[in-house]
Order: C-alpha cells, then structure tokens, then sequence
C-alpha cells in the first residue's frame, strides 16, 4: 500500500481555496517534538534565522494525532521529519518576502509584479490576516515534513525542502516514469516520496500538489480537497506562560 503511485494533480487556485467557510473548532496547539523514537523535530526557519521564527514545531492536536498515526505506518527504521508547522504571520510574511525578491533577481527585468506573486504563491501561500482567508501553516493544520532512515540520515527526496523547482512537485517522478525507466536514483527518490505520501494520506492529510513536504489536516485546503463544506481550523495564536505569538 505505501508504494502505491502518486497520483497527477492539479496545483490549487487560492482564490478557489478562500472561498471556503471556516468553522473554528478551538482545538489548541500542541509541541510535536516529544516522541524522538517516531517523529524528529528540526524547525528550518528558526535555524535559517527566519524573522519570527521559534525553536519548536507546533500543531494542533488533531492534526498531531493523524501525524502520529502515520509515523506507525512508515516502514521499520523510518521516522518523519518535521521541518516546519504552525507559523505567526511574521514568519509568513517573511518568507513570501523572502520567495518574491528570489524570483525578482531571477526573472527578466519586465517581469510584473502579478507575475512575481502568482509565482511566490506556488511555493508560499500569500500572507493574510483576514481570518476567512487563512495562509495554511497559520492555522496549525499544515506541516512540512520528510523522512530519516535508521541511522538518522535524511532519506533522499529528489529535491531540498523548499526547492523552487519542476523537482519538488510532488508527482515529478510519476510523471518521469510514465516516458521512461528511473535511473537507481531517481527509483529512490519516487520510493521514498510514495512512502511519504501513502503515510500522510492514509491518516487523513492532503498533499499540496507543488511540495512533495507539505501536508495539509482540517483547513481549507484539506476542506477543498476533501469535498467539505467547510474547515475547522483557521488562524490561531501561540500563547504560552510568558509569550504570545501571532
């Protein structure tokens, strides 16, 4: 069953995805760090220096119990990775400052600004405040992860995490094998990738077509995929003891 293929399809259309209605069912967020044998925490941006960005992955609690479902069902030694989860709006609007100005230097200079943000939205949700309009990691529902083998070793997924590249679409490699045979790299690429996938999508996540890593539970882009009526997680704050985070 996890080597099952990935199927082809289309990336979402935001505008299509914020018409959906959210209807907040106040589950809290929780850290995802405290079962090391399973799920391995490494927040990216907070290593990278991203603005806003902390040193914990934070979920929320349905989410992290359908994440926890597929850590059983990986394969003997594998374990996920969690690269990133819950963001405040800083982080969210840091990061799709940081992907527009990329793609500025690299695009011809006549490139528009429509352009540069329809691009940016491939690979990070425009940042939004308005609470019908939800950017996904800022609901806790979104999680990006990967996978580690038995001796703590990244498992090769055919691109880095957040790559802006045709390599980190999800089905990159199914769409390969439909024209040819996969070099011994590339079958291990699409190996782990529908080892990952089958995982997530047996424990109630939808994949973002565009990122082989993210995953979305309960917002609306799980909702859209899912054929719901409506979400159940919109934008949630962090507070702890001492700190709020937005």
């Amino acid at each position: 069953m996890l080597e099952a293929a990935i199927p082809i399809v289309d990336s979402i259309k935001w505008q299509e995805i914020w018409k959906i209605p959210i209807m907040e069912s106040g589950g809290k967020l929780i850290p995802a760090s405290y079962i090391p044998e399973k799920i391995l925490c490494r927040p990216q941006y907070f290593v990278q220096g991203i603005d806003g960005a902390i040193p914990e992955c934070f979920m929320r609690e349905g989410a992290f119990a359908a994440l926890r479902k597929a850590a059983t069902l990986l394969p003997k030694g594998y374990r996920l990775v969690i690269y990133d989860a819950w963001r405040p709006f800083k982080v969210q609007q840091a990061l799709f400052l940081k992907f527009s100005e990329e793609l500025r230097e690299k695009c011809p200079s006549d490139t528009d600004d429509e352009s540069i943000f329809d691009m940016a939205s491939r690979f990070v949700s425009p940042p939004k405040n308005d609470p019908d309009k939800v950017s996904p990691h800022m609901t806790g529902g979104a999680v990006d992860v990967g996978l580690a083998d038995e001796h703590g070793l990244s498992c090769p997924m055919g691109s880095e995490f957040d790559e802006t590249s045709k390599r980190s679409v999800t089905h990159y490699f199914e769409e390969k094998l439909r024209n040819r045979e996969l070099m011994p790299e590339e079958r291990e690429y699409l190996f782990n990738r529908r080892i990952l996938y089958n995982a997530m999508t047996e424990s109630n996540f939808i994949n973002y077509a565009d990122e082989w890593w993210h995953y979305d539970y309960g917002n609306q882009n799980w909702a859209a995929s899912k054929g719901a009526s409506f979400a159940f997680y919109g934008k949630i704050s962090l507070e702890l003891r001492w700190s709020k985070f937005d």
